[in-house]
């Protein structure tokens, strides 16, 4: 009995100690150079899957959590700003796991040796980058499967498109008041010069 007690603590007291891994898109995210920050749980996840696509939904059954972040290259100082955030990651003991070149996009998906419970993964293209970071099991012998798939991001989609949305319809009210007020500084100085 003592032994079986024993055993059981000692599995527990090992499985405790495995190295937890903290998501590296945390510091990546500080940088405030994404335009598109998300954590998508199981929840959101099925959301994704409004067309029940079986391959989609074995795939991803075991995720528990997954940060993505998007950045747009329209800037250099945001590619510097991301090669720096990359360098500074220790992936040392990480193995690349995927690499394919599909539609235009770089994609690597690399894993902490001997783990199958974390992912990093991230897809370049000429206009920007989508990183990611996995936590739980995904079947990555569907990544090429998934990657042609036609998924409805539904409501996740919308609130994406709503902040593209949002964000041109800020920039023309910027332009506007620029507009406005170059007239009005325009508009003072040719008063003050009568």
């Amino acid at each position: 009995m003592r032994l079986l007690i024993l055993s059981i603590f000692s599995l527990f007291i090992f499985s405790a100690c495995e190295k937890k891994i903290e998501d590296p898109l945390k510091s990546l995210q500080e940088k405030e150079i994404h335009s598109l920050n998300i954590n998508l749980y199981p929840s959101n996840i099925k959301m994704i899957n409004s067309n029940n696509n079986p391959d989609f939904a074995e795939a991803t059954k075991d995720i528990k959590k997954l940060h993505v972040l998007q950045i747009q290259w329209d800037e250099e100082s945001k590619k510097a700003a991301f090669a720096e955030w990359k360098s500074n990651q220790d992936f040392t003991d990480w193995e690349s796991i995927f690499t394919a070149r599909m539609n235009d996009a770089d994609i690597e998906i690399k894993a902490p040796a001997g783990r199958e419970d974390i992912l990093y993964a991230s897809a370049d293209t000429k206009d920007g980058l989508f990183v990611g970071f996995l936590e739980g099991k995904f079947d990555i012998s569907q990544v090429p499967a998934l990657m042609k798939a036609d998924l409805d991001l539904g409501p996740i989609g919308d609130f994406i498109q709503d902040k593209e949305k949002r964000k041109e319809h800020r920039e023309k009210m910027r332009k506007m008041r620029e507009s406005v007020e170059e007239e009005a500084s325009q508009a003072n100085s040719d008063s003050i010069q009568e």
